[in-house]
């Protein structure tokens, strides 16, 4: 019975510091983001990507130049890795992109093609 409790006590701080760990990292990913895709059509070439967390769970939404605002879909980040869909035209775009400090880059996956955009994180200002 000790060895069932001793287990169960690592295996729940394991998850404790795993989640702990995951934190930070999901942190650097939060925020508001300027993008420039010069490849893609107008319209879509230009906006901000807007991470947010609820809940634990990542969501967001972008907003392109013209005023459109498109909800994320399965937003996922893993060792600085942004993954994510957005759907347009009634065509879904799978999105991915990695993050190195203040840059993200990364490609649109359309049906015409990948498409390659590059953003930098929004200072908040206080």
């Amino acid at each position: 019975m000790k060895k069932i409790l001793i287990v169960l006590s690592l295996a729940f701080l394991a998850t404790s510091f795993l989640h702990a760990t995951a934190m930070p990292a999901i942190k650097s990913a939060l925020g508001e983001w300027k993008f420039e895709s010069p490849y893609a059509p107008d319209g879509y070439n230009k906006g901000s990507i807007i991470i947010s967390e609820k809940e634990g769970v990542l969501a967001g939404e972008i907003k392109f130049a013209d005023g459109t605002k498109v909800e994320l879909k399965d937003v996922k980040f893993e060792e600085n890795i942004l993954k994510f869909g957005i759907n347009v035209e009634y065509n879904y775009i799978p999105i991915k992109a990695t993050i190195e400090g203040n840059k993200m880059k990364g490609t649109a996956n359309t049906p015409d093609g990948d498409l390659p955009f590059e953003a930098t994180k929004v200072e908040k200002t206080e």
